[in-house]
């Protein structure tokens, strides 16, 4: 707003009216002024008196504007005030007599706004929080805040109750002003007694319980428990009594602040049993004149009376039911407790009995069983030998077997291409050279066939080690399938991979492998028709996958579920289109040796001879040298499914 036109306007108004008033026009000409400049002046007083009339509007306007928003701010105050989720109070600081509060203020009290407005705050609180208002209001002036938890204050009906204040101070220049919440917290500070209640009785039936476990004497464990029973319940005084068995008198276990007088007096309460059923407050007599209550707590085993804990107090005391019931609790736990040790007490005694006659009978036939057990130990050695032989001989037939089928073909083809040579000479260079070619394949496959011998020996013995590297299945299997194209071309058979681009690299020995998905593609290439299909896919798999498979697993390699851990595996299936495999020889294929003896033709027809049964056992070795294994299920064709860890294993696992 602009008020140097408005000065200027009353400052000059006195002279624009004098010259108006007391020079006339003619006067004006009298003087030597021209007529103009008397029209000039004239309309100069017209316009500043037009100019202080619009200014003076506008100083209204603005004035009646700032009315009506002090009106806004002061209704949207109120409406703060009186919609706040809390009571809210507002007194002076010096005087400490209530000036505003909102409606939750007035419910919490009873009062009315009236009433209120004549009362101060130490009105509204019990008379012994009066000395703490004073320490109250410093610490607010001094901080400028300040927070008051569990005053008692006073309604209008007189009831009292918990409240929790937190206060700011307001400086409105001529005075401070305390801004208050309050909060109503006896519901809040009940909870948490009756919680802390729960839980200290929790707390002792727990210290009961672990007292008995970890082999507390009994003497211990009852002094502890009338202890915590005198302080959850607020007793001055406490004792423990167990009942006698036979007369002449119960005992006094343990005693916390009651005089020898009143001990007995309880102690001779005992005699009468029926009294002492349930949890009660019974007269003391003469002996507890200083006393206010007495409450009994039976403590019983299967409706049978053990003994009483009582607790004394000086001033009367009642009790709450379910604390009656947590008396009747702890009176039956430590029943329970007595009854438990009273038994271990007498199993101990019998065991001792018990094994002082067995050592008389150790004594008597130490003989007889220094003779059972070497006889036991030769048996056991006989049967461990006899195992043992029947695994040699069987290993050896086996064996026997083998070097008898498999080594004379490649045999007789030596043989007999030498039988060729010495026989023809060397007339024919050609001939000769195929005879030598046969001669060098039957040394080859000889040779290898001890090679694979020879690397059953060490998986079996585990003295070759892994060699690992990064790998991916996708690119080894293509490297195979390279080798192996022109038997498939031959046989008119396909191999299709499926999902395997998608898998991750693991951890493996490359040449391992590849001799195990070479043997897998060879026997499936053998069993498999003419124009057949032979898939490869792979997955990953978890825990939970390979134990949902746990029947067929268990039958392959019992211990692989127990030792898997929480790993992550590779699962690859090969999966021909033969005639499968039966049940019953499902096993025994990967064993060194062995020869599915049912399968002699394809199913496209042509006659196969055996193998030597080394294959499928390697593979067998190689997988579980990884931390895997291999199995195999049968229905239309046959399906070799192996798992590879993709993180390895803390412990190198058993091999066979």
């Amino acid at each position: 707003m602009h008020f140097a036109p408005l000065l200027l306007i009353v400052a000059c108004e006195p002279l624009l009216l004098l010259i108006e008033q007391y020079t006339p026009l003619s006067g004006l000409l009298h003087f030597g002024v021209s007529v103009s400049l008397a029209a000039v002046l004239l309309c100069f007083v017209a316009l500043f008196k037009q100019r202080e009339a619009t200014m003076v509007d506008g100083l209204r306007r603005e004035i009646g504007e700032m009315q009506q928003e002090a009106a806004k701010s002061a209704r949207r105050y109120k409406s703060l005030l009186e919609g706040a989720g809390n009571a809210i109070f507002i007194f002076n600081v010096e005087t400490a007599e209530l000036e505003e509060e909102n409606r939750l203020g007035r419910a919490l009290f009873g009062f009315t706004k009236d009433e209120l407005r004549t009362m101060a705050v130490r009105d509204l609180l019990d008379t012994c929080e009066h000395e703490r208002l004073r320490t109250f209001l410093y610490q607010l002036v001094r901080q400028g805040e300040a927070d008051w938890d569990e005053v008692r204050l006073i309604r209008k009906d007189g009831s009292c109750f918990l409240g929790e204040i937190n206060a700011r101070l307001i400086d409105l220049g001529d005075e401070q002003v305390a801004h208050c919440l309050l909060r109503d917290i006896t519901d809040k500070r009940r909870t948490e007694r009756e919680i802390w209640q729960r839980n200290r009785e929790l707390s002792i039936l727990n210290n009961m319980l672990t007292s008995m476990n970890v082999g507390t004497e009994l003497k211990a464990v009852q002094e502890g428990t009338l202890l915590e029973l005198m302080e959850l319940f607020r007793a001055e005084g406490g004792t423990l009594h167990l009942a006698a068995s036979e007369p002449p008198s119960p005992t006094l276990c343990a005693s916390m602040h009651a005089s020898p007088d009143l001990a007995q007096v309880l102690e001779e309460s005992l005699n009468n049993p029926d009294s002492f059923r349930e949890v009660s407050i019974v007269p003391l007599g003469d002996a507890g004149a200083e006393w206010g209550s007495l409450t009994s707590i039976p403590i019983s085993s299967q409706e049978h009376l053990v003994g009483v804990i009582h607790l004394i107090h000086r001033p009367p005391h009642s009790y709450a039911p379910e604390e009656l019931r947590f008396m009747e609790t702890v009176g039956k736990q430590m029943g329970s407790i007595i009854e438990q040790m009273r038994l271990f007490s007498e199993l101990t005694w019998k065991s001792e009995e018990l094994l002082r006659s067995h050592r008389l009978l150790e004594k008597s036939s130490h003989n007889l069983s220094l003779s059972e057990s070497k006889l036991k130990q030769n048996l056991a050695l006989v049967e461990r030998a006899h195992l043992e032989q029947v695994r040699l001989d069987r290993m050896k037939n086996q064996f026997l077997g083998m070097v008898s089928h498999e080594f004379n073909t490649p045999l007789t083809s030596i043989i007999s291409g030498v039988d060729h040579l010495l026989q023809q000479g060397w007339s024919s260079q050609e001939d000769a050279c195929r005879v030598l070619e046969m001669v060098r394949d039957g040394g080859l496959r000889l040779k290898a066939l001890v090679a694979d011998l020879l690397k059953l020996i060490r998986l079996e013995s585990r003295r070759e080690g892994l060699e690992t590297s990064a790998i991916h299945l996708r690119m080894l299997l293509e490297n195979l399938l390279d080798q192996l194209q022109p038997l498939f071309e031959e046989r008119g058979q396909v191999v299709t991979l499926r999902d395997l681009d998608h898998l991750p690299f693991f951890q493996g020995d490359c040449g391992y492998l590849e001799r195990v998905f070479y043997e897998l593609l060879l026997n499936a290439i053998r069993f498999s028709p003419e124009g057949g299909e032979i898939v490869v896919n792979g997955r990953v798999v978890q825990r939970e996958d390979l134990h949902q498979r746990s029947h067929t697993l268990q039958r392959f390699n019992p211990d692989f579920l127990k030792r898997c851990g929480e790993r992550c595996y590779l699962e690859v299936e090969v999966r021909d289109c033969g005639i499968g495999i039966p049940l019953h020889e499902q096993q025994g294929i990967f064993e060194i040796f062995y020869e599915v003896g049912d399968i002699r033709h394809h199913s496209s027809g042509r006659r196969q001879g055996k193998g030597a049964g080394l294959g499928l056992a390697i593979v067998k070795g190689m997988v579980e040298a990884h931390g895997g294994m291999v199995w195999v299920e049968s229905d239309d064709g046959s399906s070799f499914f192996l798992v590879l860890p993709l993180e390895q294993e803390l412990i190198q696992p058993a091999l066979f």
